[in-house]
């Protein structure tokens, strides 16, 4: 049987989860040839519809060219539902890399290695209710003062009323409504998820592995919206950055899904409703006064959002009975370190401890309300 340290049975927290009893330094680099692999499947499938493409071509049939694609298409309801659903493959990729490193592929979502519903559909509620009067208000303070930029969503200008939608705005909302949540997951899974969860396995260092993260996947994830004046980076920045916090705080990604999903749900609701999707999608600067309104926005809602999740006591650490059971049966050589007292113990107490370490994990950070799958 092995001989586990006592580091490698300690409580992890989500940034260090793939940190587990059998972590070995070359288990990263799964994850990183997981992603390659997926990155080669996307662009294969992308490389093949561009042969059928001439294939179609040549007999005659009239395919979609993405070189002939225009901002016009990618605010209609079938660019719109194109550019979601592959936003969302973030969260397929991010389970298959998480697989290829730690052999468990739902830690990604959360400590508990599944999805919490009641945090994600609870915190999506929460989000709704704080973002709407939140959004709609500075919205309004702003317009009066006069200090908006030119875009935005159209409704500065004219009021709240009359709602001025664009044409098919039911179909438009339809694709939002079912497949904005799963965009938003999907950048999530991909940047709070495995690519928090990646750098934090390489860290041994608590703070380091919450900080490191954060900091590198916002700025990713800022970086990734293209062109953009500062103030419009600051405030995907800061979004970045308390998404993280929720992510840790909660012990898993469902809260951080919910205030991207109400967040994004709401921009594009108003753009719709105001015929201002093309502005919306295709923003790429913002006045100081708006930026530092959907900032202020956003980190109310997040202080909101912490002390209700706090309230439910979401699970933090990440369980693992297997080692308490490897601990109590393994004969084990030489004295260790206790992991509860920290003083050295014989193997019947390193056994014991272990085992009490993973009850009292189990115990004291499953939540009182009882999780579902």
């Amino acid at each position: 049987m092995p001989v586990l340290a006592a580091s490698s049975y300690a409580p992890r927290e989500y940034p260090q989860a793939l940190r587990g009893p059998w972590f070995r330094w070359w288990r990263p680099l799964l994850g990183l040839v997981a992603i390659a692999a997926c990155l080669v499947v996307i662009f294969g499938a992308m490389l093949l519809y561009l042969l059928l493409l001439v294939v179609g071509q040549l007999a005659g049939l009239d395919l979609p060219d993405p070189s002939s694609l225009t901002d016009a298409w990618f605010v209609s309801p079938s660019g719109l539902l194109v550019t979601n659903l592959g936003l969302a493959l973030g969260i397929p990729v991010a389970l298959v890399a998480t697989w290829a490193q730690a052999r468990r592929g739902g830690l990604v979502s959360s400590v508990l290695g599944r999805v919490r519903w009641r945090l994600l559909l609870g915190g999506l509620g929460m989000s709704l209710l704080l973002l709407v009067p939140l959004t709609v208000g500075s919205s309004i303070l702003v317009s009066r003062l006069g200090l908006a930029g030119d875009a935005g969503s159209g409704a500065d200008d004219a009021g709240l009323w009359p709602l001025t939608p664009a044409a098919g705005w039911v179909a438009l909302a339809l694709v939002i409504l079912l497949t904005t949540p799963l965009q938003a997951a999907g950048e999530e899974y991909f940047f709070r998820g495995w690519m928090s969860q990646w750098i934090g396995s390489l860290l041994r260092w608590r703070w380091l592995a919450v900080i490191v993260p954060a900091v590198v996947s916002a700025v990713l994830f800022a970086m990734a919206h293209g062109a953009q004046s500062p103030w419009l980076f600051a405030d995907r920045l800061v979004f970045g950055l308390v998404a993280s916090l929720l992510v840790w705080r909660t012990g898993g990604l469902e809260v951080a899904v919910a205030l991207h999903a109400a967040n994004n749900l709401l921009a594009f609701g108003l753009a719709i409703a105001y015929d201002g999707l093309a502005d919306s999608l295709l923003i790429t600067e913002v006045a100081p006064v708006e930026g530092v309104a959907s900032i202020s926005t956003t980190l109310i809602t997040t202080a909101v959002l912490l002390w209700w999740a706090h309230r439910r006591t979401p699970a933090l650490v990440v369980p693992d009975p297997v080692v308490a059971s490897v601990l109590a049966s393994a004969p084990m050589v030489g004295p260790v370190v206790g992991p509860v007292t920290g003083t050295p113990s014989g193997p019947a107490t390193a056994a014991a401890s272990g085992a009490v370490l993973m009850e009292k994990t189990v115990v004291e950070r499953e939540p009182a309300q009882g999780e579902t799958a």
